[in-house]
């Protein structure tokens, strides 16, 4: 592997439904939405920037700990 690459985690609406079915899916989607509202855009900033080798790092890091 040349260079770092930024880790993402998505999960495209089309795997909810293919998964959970249309209705479940867009229910699921609703809660997430009430429940946690922005949070999951704020965390995708705060962490959008990181490299795979920064997370690893940190989670041998935690380990340790």
């Amino acid at each position: 592997m040349t260079g770092s690459q930024v880790a993402t985690v998505e999960v495209p609406f089309e795997a909810l439904v293919k998964e959970l079915g249309t209705k479940r899916a867009i229910e699921f989607i609703s809660e997430i939405r009430r429940k946690y509202g922005n949070s999951v855009v704020e965390l995708r900033k705060a962490t959008e920037k990181l490299t795979i080798e920064q997370i690893e790092r940190e989670t041998k890091q935690v380990r340790r700990e």
